[in-house]
């Protein structure tokens, strides 16, 4: 027995309905996870945000009251209260009263002075703990800087009232506890703040955790607790979850009744499609059956969707065939006119079954990653009730836009009847992006927040064409204000004319400028505008300049201000520079006059007690001589005056004579010295020995000064480096009397010694190790120390030296061999105004032939009508009538004679400041000796000089 197939309705409902279930089942609780998950993410955010919010309150409270108590510390009142201590009872309660800084009911603070004994206080009747007590007073008595705590005592916030720099008082404020602080706060959940001993501090619901309780004792599990530390403190928020289930609970049956109510939708929907479907195979089965057979067709009333459907579609095949035999071009003529067409092309019928398409269209639809009957539905949908409309195609890969305007054409035959529908595409993609584009910047530059002004400069009043709303806001001039007007009007009396006229003339020749002058607002208002403007270009021809503006007033006053101050330091270094070189003249005048006549009196016979009384004058003027020399040192290198030489020099010979030097001292004090070289080969180095000799002498007398028995070490060890830079790296050991540990730190600082003991038994300045470590600084290196108290001090420094070459080496040790080879008996001319100092330099250069000047004017003089030739002249630099600057350069200048113009001149002078070799220099002199000096020092300089005089020439100059 043949089976009967089921009919199509139950084939699609059996097939449809049981996957449709599962569907809207598996959705439905897809949609209820996502649902859930996202209630419970937003509880979370919610918590975050209320301890953030928490957060945010406990931070405002604290920096809020911190910066008004401070603000309070500065007043006036508060100051003087500390100050004047008989009238401040006349003002400071009235004042105290007045006072109110929190929102707290209870709030009580309280002044203190320095020693933290109450003044004045507001509500102060609590007893604050012992150790908050401590606590606030060592930092803000003690540290002088704020301080605040919060804890189960209360909070305490204290700042302090600063004079000078140092706290004189405190002010200090304390609330019994932080709930009263944090209660008139709106919160988004409850909120608790704990100490580390898990005590409440705060609670938003006192019913449900009442403050001073124990965190632990609170039972959570029906809450979603959040929590995070901030500083000693934990801060919670807390929410039920029985709210959040609450939500839950209500969000399921609502889906519930949707999914009901959906699947009593799809039965019935399922129902009639098939009912539907099922009637219409079947009326257009027995339709095409009638028609095969020859049979008459039989109709059904038009009443029914299903007979209509199938006479519309009988017809459609009827007109198909009449359209078929009425078809005059050619298929290969009609695709070429379709393919020529620029735009896309489509006609379908009545039925929008497609007809034909050319491929411009069907290479739309590809791009698109789109089926063709996808493109199709979408376009004649948007187009059924118009004629013509813009459409916006998405591609599925790249997420891409095509912006294509359909046009909506009928397709009439030969009889005049529709036969379909006609439809063009033109891509206005690209037009569409340049659009968005110029309202994209158009949008921009409105919403700047740069004040932007276009004007036309093709027209001979240039006016403004355009400007945006930052504009108005920087000017006060609206939009219909400015419109038409040339900006000029914004110009006034006090604008800078030589800044109007640039402008000017940028714009005359087309170019850009960018420019600072004074305009003015609507409202009178002056204004300094930075003004950026850009010429704008079309056709290769400036048609436009647009011009950004930004108010620069209060750049310009502090730039003003900074000027000012500029030039007020720079007038404050001058005249200390000129102080400083005068001190330096006026104390090395006398100074070198004593020690001159103390080595005239050496080299005389003398007794022994003589000789000691000698001595003693003489350790006292280099005592003297040391203590000038470091603070004129320091001065220097206060103003930024000291400078390093750089000449190559024997540093084995250096050491050697600083080894000889205190050795006699070191004898004389019964202690061992003993010096220590490795040189690596390097005897000559290139940079300043003399710097070099000040840091070893200051460390070496330091040494001697603190050391009683035992030795001195002194090691010195050269490291050759990469870049062809020397390290030279010594230290000084002695056994002396050590540094305590607390006092290692300072002992570098300027006018610092141990303590006032070493200062009254050792004497000194305390500038020895101040000046030594800047000039380490300099020099390109460090210096540390290593101490122990009673066991003795390591002093270690380092400094960069460079290697010298051949020459330079050569150089120097001609230089040397001249100094050991005897001299002649050279003729020096002394040109010097004081005579005590002339004196001195005749009795030094007692084996020569000397003649002595007063002024610059008497030495020229002298040369011009003394027959005797002098090799040398030892000028002052200051001196009446003609310094010796003056006096320098009209010998170069050839008014003492042709034979003077390259005689070597070496200055004497008592000034050591920076700058004054290099003044010695630019007047024309050849070497610098500054006072006080040393016999065998001038007599070396006559020497070299003169033995130069002999053999070269030109000469080398400082």
């Amino acid at each position: 027995m043949q089976t009967v197939p089921p009919r199509l309705r139950t084939l699609l409902i059996s097939s449809t309905l049981p996957r449709l279930l599962v569907l809207i089942v598996t959705v439905s609780i897809v949609l209820f996870s996502v649902t859930l998950y996202f209630i419970f993410k937003e509880a979370n955010k919610l918590q975050q945000q209320s301890i953030s919010d928490l957060e945010q309150n406990l931070s405002f409270v604290v920096r809020d009251t911190t910066r008004q108590l401070a603000d309070l510390a500065g007043n006036d009142i508060i100051i003087n209260a500390l100050i004047d201590f008989e009238q401040r009872d006349n003002y400071l309660p009235m004042f105290f009263r007045s006072l109110s800084l929190t929102q707290a009911k209870r709030v009580e603070f309280a002044l203190f002075d320095y020693a933290g004994n109450k003044i004045i206080d507001k509500n102060w009747t609590v007893q604050i703990p012992n150790f908050l007590d401590a606590e606030w007073r060592q930092y803000t008595l003690g540290a002088s800087i704020p301080h605040s705590s919060i804890s189960h005592n209360g909070v305490i916030i204290s700042v302090p009232i600063l004079i000078r720099g140092v706290a004189e008082g405190a002010l200090v404020m304390y609330v019994d506890s932080l709930q009263s602080l944090l209660a008139p706060y709106p919160r988004l959940t409850n909120q608790l703040v704990t100490d580390s001993e898990d005590r409440v501090l705060f609670s938003s619901e006192v019913s449900l955790i009442p403050p001073s309780s124990n965190i632990k004792n609170f039972d959570h599990g029906n809450y979603l607790i959040k929590s995070k530390k901030w500083q000693n403190l934990t801060l919670f928020s807390l929410k039920p979850k029985s709210e959040i289930l609450l939500q839950a609970v209500w969000i399921g049956v609502v889906l519930l009744i949707m999914i009901i109510g959906f699947i009593f939708i799809t039965w019935h929907m399922l129902t009639l499609t098939a009912l539907m479907a099922e009637s219409t195979l079947l009326d257009l089965y027995k339709d095409i059956k009638s028609k095969i057979d020859g049979q008459p067709t039989l109709h059904k009333s038009r009443k029914q969707d299903d007979a209509r459907e199938l006479i519309n579609i009988r017809q459609a095949f009827d007109k198909l065939v009449n359209d078929l035999t009425n078809v005059s071009i050619s298929k290969e003529q009609f695709s070429n006119i379709l393919e020529s067409i620029g735009d896309m092309l489509f006609v379908v019928d009545e039925r929008n079954n497609v007809l034909l398409c050319n491929k411009r269209y069907s290479n739309f639809c590809d791009s698109l990653e789109c089926s063709h009957d996808d493109t199709l539905q979408f376009i004649l949908q948007r187009l059924s009730s118009k004629q013509s409309d813009e459409l916006t195609h998405f591609a599925k890969s790249d997420n891409g836009k095509a912006y294509i305007r359909w046009t909506k054409t009928s397709l009439i035959d030969s009889h005049g009847t529709s036969q379909g529908s006609i439809y063009v595409g033109s891509d206005v993609t690209q037009r569409r992006t340049l659009e968005s584009n110029v309202k994209i910047l158009n949008h921009a530059i409105e919403e700047a927040t740069v004040s932007i002004i276009i004007s036309n400069v093709t027209k001979s009043d240039q006016p403004v064409v355009y400007v945006n709303s930052a504009f108005e806001a920087l000017t006060g001039y609206r939009k219909n204000e400015i419109i038409g007007q040339n900006c000029k009007f914004m110009q006034g009396l006090e604008t800078d004319c030589e800044a109007i006229e640039a402008v000017r003339t940028a714009i005359k020749n087309r170019a850009p400028i960018d420019i600072t002058l004074l305009n003015y607002k609507k409202s009178g208002q002056p204004f300094y505008n930075r003004l950026n403007l850009t010429p704008v270009s079309i056709d290769g021809e400036v048609t436009h300049y647009i011009g950004f503006q930004q108010d620069v007033t209060q750049q310009h006053q502090t730039e003003q201000y900074l000027n000012d101050a500029k030039e007020k330091a720079e007038e404050s270094a001058r005249l200390k520079s000129s102080f400083l070189a005068s001190m330096s003249h006026e104390i090395r005048t006398p100074i070198h006059g004593i020690s001159g006549v103390l080595q005239l009196l050496e080299s005389s016979p003398l007794s022994e007690d003589q000789a000691h009384y000698l001595s003693l004058a003489k350790f006292s003027i280099q005592s003297l001589l040391h203590i000038v020399n470091d603070i004129l040192d320091f001065s220097k290198i206060e103003a930024g005056q000291m400078q390093v030489e750089d000449f190559t020099f024997d540093i084995r010979t250096t050491l050697n004579n600083l080894e000889s030097q205190y050795a006699i001292i070191c004898e004389e004090k019964g202690l061992q010295l003993l010096f220590s070289n490795d040189l690596q080969g390097h005897d000559f180095i290139k940079g300043d020995e003399v710097r070099l000799r000040q840091i070893l002498s200051n460390l070496l007398g330091n040494a001697i000064k603190f050391t009683d028995t035992g030795s001195i070490k002194v090691t010195t060890h050269i490291e050759k480096q990469p870049d062809k830079k020397l390290v030279l790296n010594c230290s000084v050991e002695d056994t002396g009397i050590g540094i305590a540990p607390e006092k290692q730190a300072n002992i570098f600082d300027v006018f610092t010694q141990e303590d006032l003991s070493t200062t009254r038994k050792f004497g000194g300045t305390g500038l020895g190790l101040s000046i030594s470590k800047q000039l380490c600084e300099l020099m390109g290196g460090s210096i540390h120390l290593n101490s122990e108290k009673g066991v003795g001090s390591t002093f270690s420094f380092s400094v960069e030296f460079e290697v010298a070459d051949e020459v330079e080496i050569n150089t120097t040790k001609s230089h040397a061999l001249l100094k050991s080879q005897p001299h002649k008996k050279y003729k020096v001319l002394i040109v010097e105004d004081n005579e005590i100092n002339q004196v001195i330099a005749k009795q030094h250069l007692a084996d020569y032939t000397t003649l002595s000047a007063m002024t610059g004017k008497e030495a020229i003089q002298a040369l011009s009508q003394t027959k005797v030739t002098f090799d040398v002249v030892l000028m002052d630099c200051q001196m009446p009538e003609m310094d010796g600057f003056e006096a320098t350069k009209r010998i170069r200048q050839g008014e003492a004679g042709e034979r003077y113009i390259k005689v070597p001149i070496i200055a004497l002078t008592a000034n050591a400041m920076k700058g004054d070799k290099e003044k010695c220099k630019n007047a024309g002199m050849d070497d610098y000796l500054s006072k006080p000096f040393e016999a065998e020092d001038l007599i070396e300089k006559v020497e070299y000089w003169s033995c130069i005089n002999d053999d070269t020439d030109p000469y080398p100059v400082i």
